[in-house]
């Protein structure tokens, strides 16, 4: 597959505490963690962003310290953003081991990077982090916590690398002309949560439906409810996404409150096509979804220090709605006329039917 000529990389100019840009370019496997830019007496330096209520919020190493306000960014960073497919943009976004820079790096197969600073993702087990890589001293910066880490020599080896990839699409693309050319390629087995905006025009891309039908619901809530993420103050929150008149709209409740007409940025689960999904989606009840040990189905979720928060659909009243699910902690909870509703304990939420996926023969499940 020939990609036309490939064109710059998309910085969107961000006042820190502004509304989240589109199509921002995330790390691997991370839900709330996207790449930054910041420049200091003229020298760039790249960093990490996340969303935060639908609002930027950001970290850059800087000497010893974490920079993090408006005051120490002077007012503005810059996200990275990915509009459309290799098919338009010439490229897609990989990320490489950083010792395979040498060999793999050539005419088609191009760094980011801004001056001498390259953005560099360090996979550690007390979480995860983006920083830079100085090109001529070869030393990593990194960031967290009003603390500031350096790395350098072999223990960049296996810290991965941000690349522009020439050539075909990406795994798990599903544009017109992937998603009809059998490749022989690894299946993707993580969910692909897309970027989105309230207001934004509904995707075209097919979203995963609670029940997979219409829901008979409550009054004044749509009955085709689409599984949403929302980040407020770091922790992940599950809640319903419509379309509303061929717009974006969504609900979401967190700490007795409803969040809805006002939520900004969040993410929206997408169907990947059959040949490139390394699973499949099911609504499995909550007594199977969270059984523990060996089982087939497993509950699609985003871990916190809370707990592993899930998605499904709960009946109150007789009626049906899509709610966030927290197995470990046995609660639900959702947003409706202006509050939070929750459910605690076994058997409220025993009653709830939980978005699982299980994997395909010959696939194992990541994240």
């Amino acid at each position: 597959m020939t990609n036309p000529p490939p064109k710059e990389d998309t910085w969107a100019m961000q006042p820190i505490g502004a509304p989240f840009p589109e199509n921002p370019v995330k790390c691997p496997n991370e839900q709330n963690m996207y790449v930054a830019l910041w420049y200091k007496h003229g020298k760039p330096i790249h960093g990490r962003s996340w969303n935060n209520g639908g609002v930027v919020e950001c970290s850059f190493p800087y000497k010893n310290a974490e920079l993090t306000t408006k005051q120490q960014l002077e007012g503005q960073i810059q996200v990275l953003q990915y509009m459309g497919n290799h098919l338009s943009q010439g490229f897609w976004y990989e990320w490489i081991p950083y010792h395979t820079r040498i060999e793999k790096i050539d005419d088609k197969h191009q760094i980011v990077r801004c001056g001498d600073s390259f953005p560099l993702f360090w996979k550690r087990p007390e979480g995860n982090l983006l920083g830079y890589v100085d090109n001529k001293t070869e030393i990593a910066m990194f960031s967290h916590n009003g603390k500031v880490y350096e790395r350098k020599g072999p223990e960049l080896n296996d810290m991965l690398l941000l690349t522009r990839n020439c050539i075909g699409g990406p795994p798990n693309c599903d544009c017109d002309v992937c998603g009809k050319a059998p490749r022989k390629v690894p299946r993707v087995t993580i969910d692909e949560w897309m970027d989105i905006r309230e207001g934004d025009p509904f995707p075209s891309r097919p979203l995963v439906r609670a029940l997979d039908k219409s829901l008979d619901t409550l009054a004044g809530v749509p009955a085709d409810q689409y599984v949403g993420l929302w980040y407020m103050q770091g922790e992940p929150v599950m809640g319903r996404v419509w379309n509303n008149n061929g717009k974006v709209a969504a609900c979401f409740s967190w700490f007795n409150n409803e969040y809805k007409k006002n939520v900004g940025s969040f993410q929206v689960l997408v169907h990947l096509s059959e040949h490139v999904r390394g699973f499949d989606y099911g609504w499995i009840p909550y007594p199977e979804a969270a059984k523990f040990g060996d089982k087939e189905w497993h509950p699609v979720h985003v871990a916190n220090h809370k707990g592993d928060i899930s998605v499904g659909v709960i009946t109150t009243g007789g009626k049906q709605i899509l709610a966030k699910v927290d197995i470990r902690n046995e609660k639900t909870g959702y947003g409706y006329e202006g509050k939070e509703h929750t459910t605690v304990g076994p058997a409220a939420a025993s009653s709830a039917i939980v978005l699982c996926r299980k994997a395909k023969p010959g696939c194992k499940l990541d994240g």
